[in-house]
């Protein structure tokens, strides 16, 4: 319509204006998209007849909508109607028509908030009025239900009052009657578990010491004959993620145990979970196999991770490349990976968020094909590729996914990478968030200014084995306020200054790992308690600290949310730092002081009352049994080390090991006074050991592993080097009892055979084994 008027002429705009056609329009157009009419032709000729009976005075863009349902505001604005009748044309007000229309629109509003206050009054004044009637009404047909109410109630009461007296007896005593018998079921029922316990402890005791064979007979019947699948009578969901914690070799064996569990095996779920597990475990996946794996999860893989698999070639990342989906990808160690194979892939992924490319020998083309391809890559690691240089870099910092780069690892590559590299990277990759650049020791200031200039939203950098970085850069870094994980180690050249202006500054750091930096001192603890957000805090090696540091620490913001402290090699701390860690460190799990001669066990009691305490490495400390005892208290306690401790005896890790029955990893490495009665209490009363180290005690015997096997069927790893007793018998233990066994070490064991040895590869995942001589270290 507004094509045919364009060409008009100005007689019949005017005629169009002076008979108020667009007006019309929009009542009947207004009028027709709100009431909808079923004769819409019908509807249109009456509102004609009505506006050529009433003249054009009446006419109102609502005039035709019922009252009920007029709207708000207008269906049709005036900017449609100038673009339908093409009045813009004519629209060129003068500044007289804008006083005019300003003061007309003025007066108009003033009027329409007068009559919608007015209109608002009255409205309000009459449900007033309403509103006090019915209050009346409704007081008075309350008043009136109440009596009636109470009255019935009343006659109830009077009638049933009796009867309810003897029910309420007669229910009183059969709940006495009811509890009493509870009560003396269960006294019974506790006693006699009790006495089976018991019976059952000693019946063991006794078969382990004649001897015999501890595996159960009937495990998968559980002991009447029948074999149950709980698993097929599960939810699917609740199934599915039963399964989503194996592996695909798992994953396939199930497949062929039934129908039910084949068709669990299918779901889309455990191929996106699963494969890169498997991928990265099984260091002799071939391409057939790998190919098969990704054409069956290629619709729906997210994660793969083929990580040290060394036997895949360019048919394997073909597949690769065909998994649209994928967002995280694992090629570190694949010695198969060239340019033309990681070209191949970067085409088809290209929704890749992670990649990790460590260990590889890609040169600069690869980082031109992520440069080309990977348009939203988010992590990328390219630690110790030593084949690519400054450009690159350059390909990375200019690519299509510069802008969303926040992870980048670069570890390890200096002899590639420049202070031009560096340059060119702050340049392209603005919003870096991580950054690691581990093991570079020519890494200079210069390169961390450029970045700390260019990059001022980074909040983790990693500086391990970087000896020649000072405080210029460390204070550079200082300045960006976001800071919240920094980590150096084996740094000689930082000091004090510099961490005073990371204290001051970062208040969101949360993370700070300082290992073998020696000249850092007491001020850095004090500097650092202002960090009010710490969590995670490592000064191992930093042999200036002292009791008064962990004091600073302790008495700043620090402590509440503290959680992780590693004061290893520490020599000066002593039992006072432990003082001030109980007193206000309540959130602290992990705690690690191993060689940390002046902690005694006066120390050592106090950590035994750290009730928050789950992890604690005590090695080389002076603990003896009482201390070991006062740790048995802390109920929390799941890992625990305490080797080289000559003091422990076997009354000692009694004491212990029937306090903390639910420990699951354990550390007795070079305690030699222990026998096989400990390791026998020990192996009854924390039946949930899943690692044990006992390297390098010399006095355990075959019987400390039967013991083990008969009851700790948990048990993942064991360390036995050094035990010189223990045979080729403590092996048919374990096959018999440990079937969960994946980690076995038995270096400098005389007595075990090469044979036999050979033989525990089979059913072990990994064995260290060897008959060498003891070492001199072991001091047997």
């Amino acid at each position: 319509m507004a094509a045919s008027l364009r060409g008009l002429s100005p007689e019949m705009r005017e005629f169009l204006r002076a008979n108020r056609l667009p007006d019309i329009y929009e009542a009947l157009l207004s009028g027709l998209s709100i009431m909808c009419p079923e004769d819409y032709l019908t509807f249109i000729l009456e509102k004609l007849m009505y506006i050529k009976e009433h003249g054009l005075d009446c006419l109102h863009w609502d005039m035709f909508i019922e009252e009920s349902m007029k709207p708000p505001r207008r269906v049709v604005t005036e900017s449609n109607l100038d673009m339908i009748f093409n009045f813009e044309e004519w629209l060129m007000p003068t500044p007289e028509m804008y006083t005019k229309a300003y003061s007309f629109y003025n007066y108009k509003l003033m009027e329409m908030c007068f009559c919608a206050l007015l209109q608002y009054h009255l409205v309000q004044k009459r449900k007033k009025a309403a509103l006090e009637e019915k209050m009346c009404r409704a007081v008075q047909h309350h008043a009136l239900r109440m009596l009636k109410v109470h009255v019935k109630i009343w006659k109830a009461w009077v009638k049933y009052r009796k009867g309810r007296q003897a029910m309420s007896y007669q229910k009183i005593r059969h709940v006495y009657h009811v509890s009493v018998g509870r009560v003396i079921f269960e006294a019974w029922n506790k006693h006699t578990l009790e006495a089976r316990k018991q019976r059952e402890y000693f019946e063991v005791l006794q078969r382990l010491e004649r001897g015999e064979n501890m595996e159960d007979d009937d495990l998968f019947g559980q002991g009447n004959g029948e074999a149950r699948d709980s698993v097929s009578t599960l939810p699917w969901k609740i199934a599915i993620q039963i399964f989503s914690f194996l592996d695909v070799a798992d994953i396939a064996n199930c497949a062929c145990v039934c129908r039910f569990w084949k068709v669990l095996t299918q779901a889309n779920l455990l191929w996106s979970k699963i494969i890169m597990v498997i991928m990265s475990s099984c260091t002799r996946v071939t391409d057939k196999v790998a190919t098969r794996l990704l054409f069956k999860a290629r619709p729906y893989l997210i994660h793969l991770n083929m990580r040290m698999c060394h036997h895949l070639t360019r048919p394997t990342f073909v597949s690769v490349s065909d998994c649209r989906n994928l967002q995280d990808l694992n090629l570190s160690e694949c010695t198969g990976l060239d340019d033309d194979a990681l070209k191949i892939v970067t085409k088809g992924c290209r929704i890749l968020l992670y990649l990790n490319l460590a260990h590889t020998n890609l040169t600069d083309a690869s980082l031109r094909a992520i440069n080309k391809n990977c348009q939203n890559l988010q992590y990328l690691s390219l630690a110790f590729c030593s084949k690519y240089s400054d450009r690159g870099l350059l390909y990375l910092a200019t690519g299509k996914c510069h802008d969303k780069l926040q992870y980048l690892d670069i570890s390890g590559c200096l002899q590639v990478v420049t202070p031009e590299g560096f340059q060119n990277l702050a340049d392209g990759c603005p919003n870096l968030l991580s950054l690691v650049l581990n093991e570079f020791p020519t890494l200079l200031d210069e390169c961390i200014m450029i970045i700390t200039e260019k990059c001022p939203r980074i909040h983790t950098i990693s500086l391990l084995g970087c000896p020649l970085l000072t405080d210029e850069s460390i204070k550079r870094l200082a300045l960006n306020k976001s800071l919240q994980v920094l980590k150096v180690d084996g740094n000689h050249r930082i000091s004090d200054a510099s961490m005073k202006l990371i204290g001051k500054n970062c208040p969101d750091l949360h993370h700070v790992y300082l290992a073998d930096c020696q000249r850092l001192t007491d001020t850095t603890l004090k500097s650092l308690s202002a960090c009010k957000n710490m969590t995670v805090l490592n000064m191992a090696d930093c042999v200036r600290i002292s009791d008064a540091g962990v004091r600073y620490l302790t008495e700043g913001p620090a402590a509440s949310k503290l959680r992780e402290l590693n004061l290893t090699n520490c020599v000066r701390v002593g039992d006072m730092a432990m003082v001030n860690l109980h007193k206000r460190c309540h959130s602290l799990t992990y705690l690690n002081v191993n060689f940390c001669e002046h902690i005694s066990e006066a120390g050592i009691e106090l950590l035994g009352q750290m009730h928050s305490l789950v992890a604690l490495d005590i090695s080389g400390c002076n603990c003896g049994d009482q201390g070991l005892s006062a740790l048995g208290h802390n109920s929390r306690l799941r890992d625990v080390v305490v080797s080289d401790n000559s003091n422990i005896t076997d009354l000692g890790l009694q004491k212990f090991a029937q306090q903390s029955k639910d420990i699951s990893r354990l550390d007795l490495s070079h305690c030699v006074n222990l026998t096989d009665g400990a390791i026998k209490n020990l192996a009854f009363c924390c039946r949930m050991l899943t690692v044990l180290n006992l390297s390098g005690c010399k006095h355990v015997t075959d019987l400390s592993i039967q013991y083990l096997s008969g009851v700790c069927h948990y048990l993942t790893q064991l360390d036995i080097s050094g035990c010189i007793h223990i045979s080729d018998k403590a092996l048919k233990y374990l096959r018999k009892g440990c079937k969960k066994m994946r980690n076995l070490n038995m270096l400098y064991c005389k007595k075990i055979s090469k044979h036999s040895a050979q033989k525990a590869q089979r059913y072990i995942e990994f064995v260290q084994y060897s008959n060498d001589e003891v070492p001199l270290y072991f001091n047997y």
